[in-house]
């Protein structure tokens, strides 16, 4: 009688935990289902970079369109009809923050801001690019 209780109480706990391992597992709270939830995506965009230097910012240096003053790692410049101005979009895992509008700036293309016009030659221009929103 006790072997067959103690056999009731290792098979309940084993149960148990499996139903705590596999609920971790499966509840739909894994990673890639949260950040699903928290951006959506947009699109694959053409990257170019500028910086404040009057080649690349017209004599505007690194004063924005909406009034801040671009920073590099945060700032980008977007069609405002694509993108609107303050969004944060996500671009090879790294967020930005939609703060400039550029001549050249047209539909599915985003400029970067960096600090050097060095930095600007080395990043080049990449195409094809997923670009994600992040949700509020």
């Amino acid at each position: 009688m006790k072997l067959l209780k103690l056999k009731k109480v290792k098979l309940l706990v084993l149960t148990m935990m499996f139903m705590l391992i596999a609920g971790f597992t499966f509840t739909g709270s894994t990673s890639t289902q949260a950040k699903a939830k928290k951006v959506t995506y947009l699109g694959k965009y053409k990257l170019t970079a500028y910086c404040g230097c009057r080649s690349c910012s017209g004599g505007w240096g690194n004063r924005t369109a909406s009034g801040k003053k671009a920073k590099a790692g945060r700032t980008i410049a977007v069609d405002k009809r694509k993108i609107k101005l303050g969004t944060k979009v996500k671009i090879k895992g790294k967020t930005y923050v939609a703060e400039d509008v550029g001549g050249g700036v047209k539909g599915k293309h985003i400029d970067i801001y960096f600090t050097s016009h060095k930095k600007v030659k080395k990043f080049g221009r990449k195409n094809n690019i997923k670009v994600y929103k992040i949700k509020k």
